[in-house]
């Protein structure tokens, strides 16, 4: 089949999508693996039909059809609320903190903190000791607030994840999900920053997961890969650290090495144009590059799209920057990228001054590398 012809049979596919419905009643495994297959389904077509569109006009237009996981996490959301004793729902209670986010057609949140919190209050009721509960302290990784202040004597939600995954590995029987626990309490710790002990905590936590639980799969990975991957970041893509030089081409297919901008303040960023909202973080980025223009400064793309999109993005001045071009993801995968898109900034030797999301703080960090040094230093 012409490769036109299938974009447009996934076209129509995407077009008569409808979420499936949830009769009433008891809650069922079957329902709730009904949600999640049929959303499963549809992001791999939608994955499909973005790597195939014939230029940036389609793919705008098929960036807005992307299925929006906040539908499929409120239906889901509503069937676990059901009935949270079942263990089963360990399962999907992991799969909406890892994929209900944003918000809804509706406009509302898909997963409040008060709805997190209703899945960590099951846990702590009725699965401590669950056999089952490891990929849900891996999922623990996503508790996420939103800026939202907690109750009055309620702990914050990342603290009080970080206080049961604690718990979890002294008490739960199982020595895998003690293991899932140790890396989950490691990656969550990421967040508090390197100071010393924090880094000792991180690298004891991380031993713990691989002697127990390394052979346990999560997803496409194993916990042992996560674990040493988590390792090397620590100990060669933390801040402070030198970033690892690395070489490629960019979209013209001209040779690129990231060691060719030592002297310049460095906005590295990992991203796709079929990253969740790409279009926003694309905008940020555009008058990011723009107003340090004049400046020792260069925002560098590394872009695992088609070639054939990111010649396009450029083309049409969507993406105003240079990028390696990296489809197999060869350098991504060297940098241990997890979550897209990814932002690093480097200082003017090199060394990794902020490392996180595309946003108002990434770009405050370039501002100030840019500042004259008796500036800085003025009360």
């Amino acid at each position: 089949m012409r490769a036109h012809s299938i974009y447009t049979v996934l076209c129509l596919i995407m077009t008569l999508t409808v979420i499936p419905t949830i009769p009433a009643g008891a809650a069922t495994e079957a329902q709730a693996r009904a949600i999640v297959d049929e959303y499963d389904r549809l992001q791999s077509l939608w994955l499909s039909e973005m790597r195939m569109a014939p230029d940036t006009r389609s793919l705008d237009q098929i960036a807005k059809k992307r299925p929006n996981p906040a539908d499929y996490g409120a239906k889901l959301k509503t069937l676990l609320h059901r009935d949270l004793t079942n263990e089963w729902t360990l399962k999907y209670g992991a799969w909406l903190l890892e994929n209900a986010k944003g918000v809804d057609s509706a406009g509302r949140p898909a997963l409040v903190p008060q709805s997190q919190n209703a899945l960590l209050n099951a846990v702590e009721k009725h699965h401590m000791m669950s056999p089952q509960l490891g990929r849900f302290c891996i999922a623990m990784i996503n508790l996420n607030s939103s800026g939202a202040l907690p109750r009055p004597g309620q702990l914050p939600l990342r603290s009080r994840g970080m206080k049961m995954l604690e718990k979890i590995k002294k008490t739960n029987p199982d020595i895998k999900v003690q293991g899932q626990a140790s890396l989950a309490l490691s990656i969550m710790l990421a967040g508090l920053g390197d100071d010393r002990r924090i880094m000792e905590q991180r690298i004891k936590n991380l031993r713990d997961a691989i002697i127990k639980s390394a052979d346990v799969r999560i997803g496409d990975i194993t916990v042992g890969q996560i674990a040493g991957d988590e390792l090397f970041k620590i100990k060669n893509l933390s801040k402070g650290r030198i970033a690892p030089d690395f070489s490629g081409t960019d979209s013209a297919g001209r040779p690129l090495k990231l060691s060719d901008y030592k002297g310049k303040v460095v906005m590295l960023v990992f991203w796709s144009s079929w990253d969740a909202e790409a279009a926003r973080s694309l905008e940020i980025l555009r008058k990011s590059a723009e107003s340090k223009v004049a400046k020792p400064f260069v925002l560098l793309g590394v872009n695992r799209d088609a070639l054939m999109n990111l010649r396009s993005l450029e083309a049409d001045r969507i993406v105003t920057w240079r990028n390696f071009s990296d489809p197999k993801q060869t350098i991504a995968k060297a940098y241990r990228v997890g979550s897209w898109p990814y932002c690093m900034i480097l200082g003017k030797n090199g060394v990794i001054e902020y490392r996180g999301a595309v946003g108002s703080f990434a770009d405050a960090v370039a501002t100030d590398l840019l500042l004259p040094q008796a500036v800085k230093g003025k009360p």
